[in-house]
C-alpha cells in the first residue's frame, strides 16, 4: 500500500475535494488541493523547488479558466516529467478516460469517486 505520499489534487468542485481529501487521509496520503488549474502548477513547482514534491497528481478533466486538466498537466510535465498523473471526470463518455495515456496520463478514475478504485489506481502507480 502507497503510504505517507504526497498527492496534489485539482477540482473545481470544493465538496468533491473535501471527498478527496477524506479518502486520501484514511489512505494515509499527504494530500493537497486546489481549485484552479494555474494555482495547481504553481503549487506543485513551488514544492519541486523545496524539494518536496508531490508523488502524484489528480486532475479534474473539465474546469473553468484557462488551464483544464490536460493543459495543467503539460505545464507539470515541463517541471517534472516523471510525475505520475491520474485524470478523472465525471463524464464516462470523454474520450480521456477511456484513452488516458493519448493525453499524457497514466491512469484514469470516473467520476463518482470509489474508495476501492482510488485505492487500487494510487497503489499500481506508487508502488
Amino acid at each position: 500500500m502507497a503510504k505517507n505520499k504526497k498527492v496534489l489534487v485539482l477540482d473545481d468542485e470544493e465538496l468533491i475535494l473535501e471527498l478527496v481529501e477524506d479518502i486520501f487521509h484514511v489512505l494515509d496520503l499527504d494530500v493537497e488541493t486546489v481549485l484552479d488549474g494555474r494555482q495547481a502548477v504553481e503549487i506543485f513547482g513551488k514544492a519541486k523547488e523545496k524539494g518536496e514534491p508531490f508523488d502524484l497528481v489528480l486532475l479534474d478533466m473539465t474546469l473553468p479558466g484557462e488551464l483544464d486538466g490536460a493543459a495543467a498537466l503539460r505545464e507539470m510535465r515541463k517541471i517534472d516529467p516523471e510525475i505520475k498523473a491520474v485524470v478523472s471526470s465525471g463524464y464516462s463518455a470523454d474520450d480521456i478516460v477511456s484513452n488516458a495515456s493519448k493525453y499524457g496520463f497514466d491512469a484514469a478514475v470516473p467520476k463518482p469517486y470509489s474508495i476501492s478504485v482510488l485505492r487500487e489506481t494510487i497503489n499500481k502507480l506508487l508502488e
